[in-house]
């Protein structure tokens, strides 16, 4: 099977070609590529003055690692079997106790003034204009790529695999610890077709090419969450979607819609919580 929006590496480890460029049938104007790139280079800019300087944020980090290193330490020596108590830990150690205090509030001043660095930026007039024209640009690339004003937003999964007995299996590349990626895309059906809209292109795939939706019980992790309604909360909350110390989101299981093209079977991936709109878009259940 040949993934859609997969990466080969079996051959080739610096491989950055996706696959799918055979279901491509229309192309942004790259005057409006263009546009879109140079605002969103705005954005990562602001992004940049909403946090604290890089010497500020790794002090933070060291200050927050050794507080809990310290609170642990202990926690652990006064619950132990043969432990002390907390009078006779701060006598032993006061500089320690010290140490962990001072810490925790240089850390606690530098959250709560990030966090009101990151709320100002976010809220100023600049961020504002940047987030409007960003949301334009947008729509008017959907609205040249024919994409109706109803149409869905769903994650499809792209990964570097390696292909074993002709199946491919992800691998992460690199200092990347994984694997998949979820980037989003208008779906929606037309004139005997399945349509799927980046910002970038509009692929098409027959509904006669369309052959089932295959299960795979098997945890993925993806790198962001592309919805307004948090992972646990409301219609997402019966997946049963898991954050590691990483932030990924965790999905079990994520689905393959397959199709015969070319001579070919394909596979478009995607994660568990966007079944009901490939199901009824395509007619076809999963497995």
């Amino acid at each position: 099977m040949k993934p859609f929006l997969g990466i080969d590496i079996t051959e080739n480890k610096k491989n950055e070609h996706l696959n799918g460029n055979e279901f491509t049938v229309s192309i942004a104007p790259l005057a409006m590529t263009n546009a879109l790139e140079s605002t969103s280079e705005d954005g990562i800019e602001l992004f940049k003055k909403a946090q604290l300087p890089l010497p500020i944020r790794i002090g933070h980090w060291i200050c927050g690692a050794i507080s809990v290193l310290i609170i642990i330490g202990l926690t652990n020596a006064i619950l132990d079997e043969d432990g002390i108590s907390l009078s006779q830990a701060y006598s032993n150690v006061p500089w320690l106790f010290w140490l962990g205090g001072i810490c925790l509030l240089v850390w606690l001043v530098l959250a709560v003034v990030s966090r009101k660095k990151a709320s100002s930026v976010m809220k100023s007039d600049e961020s504002e204009r940047v987030s409007s024209k960003l949301n334009a640009l947008a729509d008017s690339i959907y609205a040249e790529l024919g994409v109706p004003a109803d149409a869905a937003d769903v994650d499809i999964l792209s990964f570097t695999y390696k292909l074993k007995n002709g199946e491919p299996v992800a691998k992460e590349q690199g200092l990347n610890p994984n694997a998949y990626n979820n980037p989003e895309f208008k779906i929606f059906v037309s004139d005997g077709q399945l349509f799927l809209v980046d910002l970038e292109k509009k692929y098409s795939f027959p509904l006669s090419e369309l052959r089932a939706i295959r299960t795979v019980k098997k945890n993925i992790a993806i790198p962001i969450w592309n919805k307004e309604t948090p992972y646990n909360k409301g219609i997402y909350k019966q997946y049963k979607l898991g954050v590691d110390q990483f932030a990924n989101i965790h999905v079990k299981p994520y689905h393959i819609l397959e199709l015969e093209h070319g001579g070919e079977t394909w596979g478009i991936y995607f994660p568990n919580y966007e079944l009901p709109t490939f199901e009824t878009l395509t007619g076809l259940k999963a497995e």
